[in-house]
């Protein structure tokens, strides 16, 4: 039986694939007054170039084990293209959430659509879905061979809710769907969603 490039290899022996987890090195850096700064930006994938050591570099030696970027949520860009793209009024900012997922291209519909059932079972609403612009010029065969379709989810209360409950219930969403939609030979991976950071992810 083939697998998927991206997919972990299927429970056998003393091997399961849900005792798999993440370890990834970070580094950190803030602007200590809270001034929003694209530099902020420019300096971190400064700083993950010098981290480069720290990988593993997979056989093409253009493909990273991975490497991304955790920022506060950059509502000014979203809420213009929203609007131009979609002709969508993003509310204020951390009164909605947005995520980053990992799919694939045969399956994503029917994720999305799992995905908008589970939030409104949390008395949320998914705004809008938007495909990440992404640019795969530079990344290496083996990264090629498995990259992702990345799409972005807007999403609202359904109803009135003070931050601290919207938080909550977009905690629940997540774990909802982290354990209800992925399955065999269908991908589905949530890189981030929350109502105050947004993760981007590069191969």
């Amino acid at each position: 039986m083939s697998q998927d490039a991206w997919s972990l290899p299927p429970k056998q022996g003393l091997y399961d694939p849900q005792n798999e987890k993440d370890a990834c090195g970070v580094g950190f850096i803030v602007s200590i007054d809270g001034t929003r700064s694209h530099k902020i930006v420019r300096d971190a994938e400064k700083l993950a170039m010098r981290m480069n050591h720290r990988g593993a570099c997979a056989c093409d030696n253009d493909t990273g084990d991975g490497a991304g970027v955790l920022t506060a949520i950059p509502h000014s860009y979203y809420a213009h293209e929203l609007r131009e793209q979609h002709s969508i009024d993003l509310p204020p900012f951390r009164q909605y959430a947005t995520g980053i997922f990992y799919l694939d291209k045969i399956h994503h519909a029917d994720c999305e659509a799992q995905f908008t059932k589970i939030a409104e079972e949390c008395n949320l609403k998914v705004l809008c879905w938007r495909t990440v612009p992404t640019n795969s010029a530079g990344i290496g065969e083996v990264a090629r061979s498995g990259e992702p379709f990345m799409r972005q989810v807007f999403v609202v209360p359904a109803s009135p809710l003070q931050e601290d409950e919207l938080q909550k219930q977009v905690f629940v969403l997540r774990k909802r769907a982290t354990h209800m939609i992925p399955k065999p030979g269908v991908r589905f991976y949530i890189c981030s969603l929350s109502n105050t950071t947004v993760i981007y992810k590069g191969q």
